[in-house]
């Protein structure tokens, strides 16, 4: 009896084990059996968002960008031309003063200059009286001679007389030999006065020779006196000063040096090729021979401009072009180019603008003639020789282009793309052409563009 009791309890317990998995299994199945299959739905594209510029023509305005020293267009050397002692100095004369045209800087003693004057007068003077007692002996020696002259007739009539009386023998030879020596005695003073008066004009030539050799030292001493005051010669800044006073200083030692303040000049270094952006649209224009300065600037309308710029500040200078370099950097391999700025103490185009001054490292720009509707992108929307641009139903374009040139951050388009075209400007990796885009205009950039095109903005 237990043992059927115990028997049935585990067939009991063995059902509750397994019903449910039977049951679990049979749902299972009937699930699988009654499955559908999955619905296979296209799929989506998505587009990518890039930013995009249009084509529109524009004003181009070729420019070149190069780097100078500020160096003064006139600069002074105060040379001493006379030696001396310093005996006065200007309170001008102190590094970075301004002086005006005229302005006594220096003066060496004259004292010594003074003594030569007045020699040189005094020789002048006894020249002169040479020449007035020359003067005098030859009208007394013309004088002296026409007496002589009548004196000698005389004598030659009364030698006529005794060579008669003689003849008739009322005279001894003796007599008429002492007339004959008299008439000879007299004709040897006129030829004495006649000599005197011959030599007369030499003499003359010499104490003129004399007068004029004696008038041109008075003129150097003159002139010497006048160097013993050194002044300015122009409008300028005094850059350094090499004498004080009472310091004896020789013929051509250089006592200060000056700088001019009315026009100073730049000699930017260009590429040649940043050059060529500038020139290229006027060449048909240039003469074939040498050409002035003035008609360089004319032919290509050139308007220089310096900028300076130290830290966060940066001042700008309208400028005109002067000339160009005679020769080009054996380091750099540029061209220099020279431009000046009038008044650089008084040139300001903004507020608290420094004058410019020797040894600043400027910036030169130069902008050449106007290119009227020009195609520019970015730098950047170049690749190698292509461009995206948004096709039809806003796909990606691969489109080549022709470049003309390239002017700092623009590229100048020849040809390959026409006003209207939409640009990528956006960096697509990877670019698959074909693939669908969501264009947005850079606004921002289309109007960066166009005033970097037009010069409105420096070049970086």
């Amino acid at each position: 009896m237990d043992k059927n009791i115990w028997t049935r309890h585990k067939i009991i317990r063995l059902a509750i084990i397994f019903i449910p998995i039977v049951f679990a299994i049979f749902l299972f199945g009937s699930l699988v059996m009654s499955r559908k299959e999955p619905e296979k739905l296209p799929p989506e594209e998505k587009a990518r968002a890039v930013r995009i510029i249009r084509m529109q023509p524009v004003e181009f305005i070729p420019r070149a960008v190069g780097y100078g020293t500020v160096e003064p267009d006139q600069v002074w050397n105060a040379v001493a031309e006379v030696s001396g002692k310093v005996v006065e100095t200007s309170t001008l004369l102190e590094k970075g003063a301004f002086c005006r045209p005229g302005e006594t800087l220096i003066r060496i003693a004259p004292e010594e200059y003074h003594l030569v004057i007045t020699q040189m007068e005094a020789d002048i003077q006894e020249t002169i009286a040479q020449l007035a007692e020359l003067k005098r002996q030859d009208e007394n020696f013309k004088a002296s001679l026409k007496i002589e002259e009548k004196t000698l007739e005389l004598i030659r009539r009364e030698l006529e007389r005794n060579k008669k009386l003689f003849k008739r023998g009322v005279i001894s030879s003796s007599e008429h030999e002492r007339q004959e020596q008299v008439y000879n005695t007299q004709l040897t003073k006129i030829q004495n006065l006649k000599n005197s008066l011959k030599l007369i004009p030499a003499n003359r030539r010499k104490l003129n020779a004399k007068l004029s050799s004696d008038e041109a030292r008075l003129k150097d001493a003159k002139l010497d006196l006048e160097y013993t005051t050194i002044q300015a010669p122009f409008d300028c800044r005094i850059s350094a000063v090499k004498v004080e006073r009472g310091q004896f200083v020789s013929r051509g030692e250089v006592l200060a040096i000056a700088d001019g303040t009315r026009v100073v000049e730049i000699t930017g270094q260009f590429p040649i090729d940043k050059l060529i952006n500038v020139f290229r649209n006027d060449a048909a224009k240039m003469p074939s021979d040498v050409f002035k300065p003035q008609e360089i600037r004319e032919i290509h309308n050139l308007t220089p401009v310096v900028r300076f710029s130290s830290g966060d500040f940066s001042t700008f200078w309208e400028a005109r072009f002067v000339r160009s370099d005679a020769t080009i950097d054996p380091v750099t391999r540029t061209v220099g180019i020279i431009v000046a700025v009038d008044n650089p103490y008084k040139h300001k185009q903004q507020k608290d603008q420094p004058p410019l001054v020797r040894g600043m490292f400027c910036e030169v720009e130069i902008k050449g003639r106007k290119i009227p509707n020009v195609l520019v992108i970015p730098r950047m929307a170049l690749h190698a020789e292509y461009v995206f641009v948004i096709g039809q139903d806003k796909r990606l374009v691969k489109k080549p282009v022709e470049i003309d040139f390239t002017q700092s951050n623009l590229v100048v388009i020849r040809q390959g793309l026409q006003s209207g075209d939409m640009v990528v400007v956006s960096d697509i990796i990877p670019a698959i052409e074909g693939m669908l885009l969501e264009p947005m205009v850079d606004e921002k950039l289309e109007l960066r563009l166009v005033a970097e095109a037009r010069g409105d903005t420096p070049i970086k």
